[in-house]
């Protein structure tokens, strides 16, 4: 059976990864495999770590290695980081990213890996939080969760993933504020699962284009 690697950064996405992801591929026939990126703890603090779990694992045969990490405090000692910055275009930027990621794999291992396929959510994972207000307001009273502002939040953006990355507005800082003993490891996979893959994947266009390509990608 085919089968994927994701490299996370963290419990949610890994949790997110185990709960949704899995049942969403093994129908295509794709085993999905998840784990952690070593050597941290709370978040992705240098490239180096996620380098090294990336080598470990990219010279398995049959497999696509992919990642779920965050654009938003992305460390800025990935390569060619500097010069994404002057990128305007968001995606354009990740892309960028991702593709500097793996030339830097194959220039230091000396090889080719067509089976690497970095990616890079825009902003954040919690993003996909805010792609319906159903799943909030099914696992939250009125007095917990400032539904009017998620409400209006959501409505202000054509997509969650155009919430943007300041220490102050990044959708998991937002969800923080608005929702009271917010526990993102918990709670952000149970409104995701509440508001289903479906309604994500058209809503998150750049999320959508990473399931695709990672089913493609597999097939092959």
């Amino acid at each position: 059976m085919r089968r994927i690697v994701i490299i996370v950064e963290g419990d949610t996405e890994e949790a997110f990864v185990n709960t949704m992801l899995q049942p969403y591929f093994i129908h295509k026939g794709i085993v999905v495999n998840c784990f952690k990126i070593k050597h941290t703890k709370g978040g992705l603090t240098k490239y180096s770590h996620f380098k090294k779990d990336i080598i470990k694992t990219v010279y398995e045969n049959n497999v696509v290695i992919s990642s779920l990490i965050d654009f938003y405090a992305l460390p800025k000692d990935f390569p060619r980081y500097d010069e994404a910055t002057a990128i305007v275009n968001k995606s354009d930027r990740l892309l960028f990213l991702e593709n500097a990621i793996r030339e830097d794999i194959e220039q230091t291992q000396g090889g080719s890996f067509a089976n690497l396929f970095p990616y890079i959510q825009l902003h954040e994972f919690e993003a996909l939080v805010f792609s319906s207000i159903t799943g909030i307001q099914a696992l939250f009273e009125e007095d917990e969760a400032n539904i009017t502002q998620i409400r209006t939040i959501i409505n202000g953006h054509n997509s969650p993933e155009d919430i943007n990355d300041s220490p102050e507005t990044a959708p998991s800082k937002r969800l923080l504020n608005l929702i009271s003993g917010y526990n993102k490891i918990v709670d952000g996979v149970l409104i995701l699962d509440e508001i289903g893959l479906p309604v994500i994947i058209e809503k998150c266009p750049r999320f959508h284009w990473w399931l695709n390509e990672l089913e493609r990608r597999a097939s092959l």
